[in-house]
């Protein structure tokens, strides 16, 4: 594999939560140039060591940091089509790790290309849902980091009708595991009408096998639209 997809990366822009240089984004994209080219065990554990204790995690302390959102797809390229076994599982507990752990205060979110000021966790599990094949592939570590990740959910609406006791029903695509209701949820409005992330609560979910969901809010929320997206409001909740 080539380091395209990290140099590709701008580190230098991801925020450093300790700003203690050990927890340098760029030492990410380091220990990932490591990981990608390791060779022996020791070269792959060291590497694997350098991601679990700076910048990317911090696993005596259980915490996630910003960078792993931008790691997470370099990866997942790895558990796909990295050149040893050592390297994809060590790529898969890292993983798992960074979706278990919780970011520092006042980072617990991050801009992607579809919403802004996601949870970090839900911005993890997503790409991660994206490689279901990959990851079944990879036996029952690969099941289980999917389970975990479609715990993080995303709805997306589609269409939207209000009701006459206030309430909202909307039909939206699923991804992720159906979850229980009442639920809090947090509301993302699409560009160009970005709002404050609003707080609403889910009465009511169905869902079928293909991902189409009917779901009820409790109110109506400020603004919806066509593309508003809804995360777990626990997930925004996560922080050290």
């Amino acid at each position: 594999m080539s380091f395209d997809a990290i140099d590709a990366v701008n580190w230098s822009a991801i925020p450093n939560p300790t700003s203690h240089p050990y927890d340098d984004p760029e030492r990410v994209a380091h220990a990932l140039r490591l990981l990608t080219v390791s060779t022996t065990a020791n070269e792959t554990g060291d590497a694997a060591s350098l991601l679990a204790g700076c910048g990317f995690v911090c696993a005596h302390a259980a915490m996630v940091f910003p960078a792993a959102y931008a790691a997470t797809p370099i990866l997942l390229d790895l558990i796909e089509h990295g050149q040893r076994a050592r390297i994809k599982d060590a790529a898969l507990g890292l993983l798992s790790d960074a979706l278990d752990y919780f970011p520092t205060a006042g980072h617990n979110r991050v801009d992607t290309p579809y919403d802004i000021h996601v949870p970090l966790c839900c911005a993890i599990a997503r790409p991660i849902r994206g490689r279901r094949t990959a990851l079944l592939a990879h036996g029952i570590h690969g099941k289980q980091l999917l389970a975990e990740a479609d715990l993080h959910w995303r709805l997306t609406i589609e269409e939207a009708e209000l009701q006459t006791d206030g309430g909202l029903t909307a039909i939206a695509a699923l991804e992720g595991t159906p979850f229980q209701t009442p639920v809090e949820a947090e509301l993302h409005i699409p560009p160009p009408f970005e709002q404050p992330v609003q707080t609403v609560r889910i009465d009511a979910l169905t869902a079928d096998v293909s991902g189409t969901a009917c779901i009820e809010l409790g109110q109506k929320p400020f603004k919806h639209t066509p593309g508003s997206s809804l995360y777990p409001a626990e997930c925004g909740r996560r922080e050290h």
